[in-house]
């Protein structure tokens, strides 16, 4: 993929999003690299923005590739997660990798809250492309009720409020949260078990791992 630095930032994200979607449909799942040739979303982030959606979307490539050189499914939970970890230059907590099964939906967020990985069951409940997940934030995908945020919320600020940050274990109840920026606007039945800090050695560059359980009513 190295060969695709030359060609334009529109071209590169359609050649990496289409060969992920590639990779994630050999697994039996169907993703769209994104919803319109014109790539709307995308066309709308700033030159630094795109360099780093490509950046991130390479990474994920490279992650999936990884596997697949290792003789391995996406779908094994564990491994898929470690690779990213080893992608990412990050590590984890050992006991929450000891805890991940493989209907576990695990993502990673940056320091942006901007989802960098994600696990196969996401892919299972997920109507939006990889445009929609790369270029958009979270909270403009996604909305729940004001009682389930603010369950939420209330374990965010305890988990950074933490000092060393260690994992925690969330006691919030399962709940819906829907779609509000695709056609189908799904409804997606999801747990959030426990959240998780990622490190390197920049200790100030801390992402997140969060580990659900999603499902469809």
């Amino acid at each position: 993929m190295d060969s695709t630095i030359s060609l334009s930032r529109q071209a590169r994200f359609k050649i990496l999003s289409e060969n992920i979607s590639k990779a994630i449909e050999e697994e039996g799942f169907l993703v769209r690299p994104f919803s319109h040739p014109t790539m709307p979303h995308f066309n709308r982030l700033s030159i630094e923005e795109q360099e780093q959606v490509l950046k991130d979307l390479l990474t994920y490539y490279q992650v999936c590739m990884d596997m697949k050189l290792q003789g391995e499914s996406l779908k094994d939970t564990r491994k898929f997660t470690e690779c990213a970890l080893a992608r990412l230059n990050k590590k984890a907590d050992p006991a929450i990798m000891d805890l991940l099964r493989p209907d576990h939906l695990v993502e990673i967020y940056n320091t942006t809250q901007t989802q960098v990985f994600r696990s196969l069951p996401y892919f299972e409940v997920c109507s939006y492309s990889l445009e929609d997940v790369y270029c958009r934030k979270w909270y403009h995908l996604y909305e729940r009720s004001l009682e389930d945020q603010e369950q939420l919320d209330k374990y965010i600020g305890l988990f950074y409020a933490q000092n060393p940050l260690r994992t925690i274990e969330v006691h919030a109840p399962e709940h819906i949260i829907r779609e509000n920026g695709s056609l189908e606007r799904m409804e997606i039945l999801t747990k959030m078990w426990w959240l998780s800090p990622l490190f390197s050695t920049n200790q100030e560059d801390i992402y997140i791992l969060a580990v659900e359980t999603s499902r469809l009513p």
